[in-house]
Formats: structure tokens, C-alpha cells, sequence
């Protein structure tokens, strides 16, 4: 007796990745009320005015190795510091510094990496905000603040000009010219320091982001020794990008980010072959999800990354 049976494969659906639409800021002209440069560390640095628009914002997670730095511009990985509080400049500098540097090496495979700033964000984004619409004193638009929050605009954090000036304010001469007969790049590598609750980083595919969209615009520091912002360049100022809207562009960002996963994000690369991401615009953005009242507190370390084994 001949019997025959059916078999019936079950395939698991791959779920969804989660979307989330949201207003993020881009690059105001002049003539409509935006700027192309500022003070930071003032008062008017939060009356600044951008060009909102809504755009979709995919999570990542579930596909986090899918992304990668010299693709996307930006990458993914998982990364426990030795540092826990990230409070003392000098324990950062000792601890941090050398292991992020050792990340970037084995991530990319850099021969060499100088980490030249960082910047730690513990502050309200809207206590900040409060205080410069109701506090008498910051009403002058020039009155100093040293609340460092995250930064709710679309930016670059350095132009290729900007990156240029970075090289040249980090090393004498003589060194920065050998330094860029080789391939050369700015990295940041940026970590929460408490699990992310509010104000998640969103990060744009760099071959989404069409260069004639990136406008440069100067940040004038504080004087040296007056906060964090004053050591973020050797100099007075740098220029930087912002990024007009474009509707093709792709966001995305990983969601609920615990201190032990960092993102890389490529700010410059000095290659121009035409298939290398050089440069991956960023921003903090609103996610209705997630806590009203709560502080994200992240670190973002920068460095000079050299790969002196390739040629440009």
C-alpha cells in the first residue's frame, strides 16, 4: 500500500523594523532667519531657528551588524568601558582615551589614532531652555552657559575645511603635512552613559546625503578654561557642516542604547574613491516614546584617525 504525506514548512515572518516619524532640524538660510555662525556656550545658542521637517527614523536594532562605517558612515558595536562615572576629565583622558583609540584600530584597522576632545552631556536640553526664556540674566544674548545638552540639529560636527584645521590645530607642521600624504580621517565614537531614555541619536546614511546639501557654518568657542566647549578645537573656532532637507535621505538609529554599545560616526575621511563614506550627518531627536522628564547623559569622544599604510 502506497501512502503519500505533504510536509509543510513553517517560515518564521522576520518582523518589521520599528519606525519612528518625528520633526528633526535642518539648515535655515539666512535670508528666512538662519545663521552661518554662532557662539557656543551663550545664551543665543538655543534661540538659534532651523527649517523643521517630518521624516521617518528606522531602528536598527535586530540588524545592528548590517551597518557599516566605511558604507553608512556610521557602525554599530558592542564596547563595555573600563569607566563607569565619566566624570572626572582626567580619569577620561586616562581610561577612556586609550581604550577608544585601541576600538578604532581594531574596528578599521587604523595604524594610528590621537583622540583630541570629548565631550560628556549630563544637562536638561529643557531646563536649559527654561532658563534662557525666563531667567532675566540670559536675556542678553551674549550671557555665558555651561549647560551642555544634546544638540537637536542636523549637523557635521566638522567641515572638510573644519577637519583640516583640526589636523593642523593637533600637530606642528611638519608632522601634519607627513600625516596627510596617507590616508586620514575624523571618528567619533559616541556612548551613553545611563541607558538611553530620551533624545536617542539619529544618524543619516552618508549615501543618502547629497554633498551640495551640507552648508558650512562657523562655531566660535569660549574661551579656553571657561567648559567643555572651550576644548573641543586647540583654536577659537571651526567650521562645520548643517544639512539642508532632501527628501531621499535615510535615518536611522538604535533604540534603548546601554553603555556598553558605542556608535562610530565617520566625520571626514580624506579617501575620495568614490565608494567610501566621508562624512555621516547626525543629530539628538524627539522620540515621543520615550520619558518626558528623563536626561540623557552620553559621552562623544573624537579622534584623528591616520591609516599611514594607504595611499589617498
Amino acid at each position: 500500500m502506497v501512502t503519500s504525506s505533504t510536509t509543510i514548512t513553517l517560515t518564521a515572518e522576520v518582523p518589521k523594523p520599528k519606525v519612528v516619524s518625528t520633526s528633526l532640524n535642518y539648515y535655515l538660510d539666512p535670508s528666512k532667519g538662519g545663521h552661518t555662525s554662532y557662539q557656543i556656550g551663550v545664551s543665543d545658542y538655543y534661540r538659534r531657528k532651523f527649517d523643521p521637517h517630518t521624516v521617518e527614523i528606522q531602528d536598527i536594532r535586530g540588524q545592528e551588524d548590517q551597518f557599516k562605517l566605511d558604507l553608512h558612515g556610521f557602525q554599530h558595536v558592542k564596547h563595555a568601558s573600563a569607566e563607569k562615572d565619566f566624570n572626572d576629565k582626567d580619569e577620561i583622558k586616562g581610561t577612556v582615551y586609550p581604550e577608544t583609540a585601541q576600538l578604532i584600530k581594531n574596528v578599521t584597522g587604523a595604524t594610528r589614532v590621537h583622540v583630541f576632545s570629548h565631550i560628556t552631556r549630563k544637562d536638561s536640553r529643557e531646563e536649559a531652555e527654561r532658563s534662557v526664556r525666563e531667567d532675566a540674566a540670559m536675556q542678553d544674548g551674549n550671557a555665558p552657559t555651561t549647560k551642555v545638552v544634546p544638540a537637536r540639529f542636523i549637523h557635521v560636527d566638522f567641515s572638510e575645511t573644519g577637519s583640516e584645521q583640526i589636523l593642523r590645530d593637533n600637530f606642528d607642521h611638519e608632522e601634519g603635512e607627513k600625516l596627510t600624504k596617507t590616508r586620514w580621517a575624523i571618528i567619533n565614537v559616541w556612548r551613553p552613559i545611563k541607558p538611553v531614555s530620551k533624545d536617542p541619536l539619529a544618524i543619516c546614511d552618508a549615501r543618502t546625503a547629497r554633498d551640495e546639501d551640507l552648508m558650512p557654518v562657523v562655531s566660535y568657542l569660549p574661551p579656553k578654561g571657561s567648559g567643555q566647549y572651550a576644548d573641543v578645537s586647540g583654536g577659537e573656532h571651526f567650521e562645520l557642516y548643517y544639512k539642508r532637507f532632501c527628501p531621499d535621505e535615510q535615518w536611522y538609529f538604535a533604540d534603548r542604547m546601554e553603555p556598553k554599545e558605542v556608535l562610530m560616526i565617520k566625520i571626514y575621511d580624506s579617501l575620495r574613491d568614490g565608494k567610501t563614506a566621508r562624512r555621516c550627518p547626525h543629530t539628538a531627536f524627539t522620540n515621543a516614546s520615550t520619558e518626558a522628564d528623563a536626561t540623557r547623559e552620553s559621552i562623544e569622544v573624537r579622534c584623528l584617525v591616520f591609516f599611514e599604510d594607504q595611499k589617498m
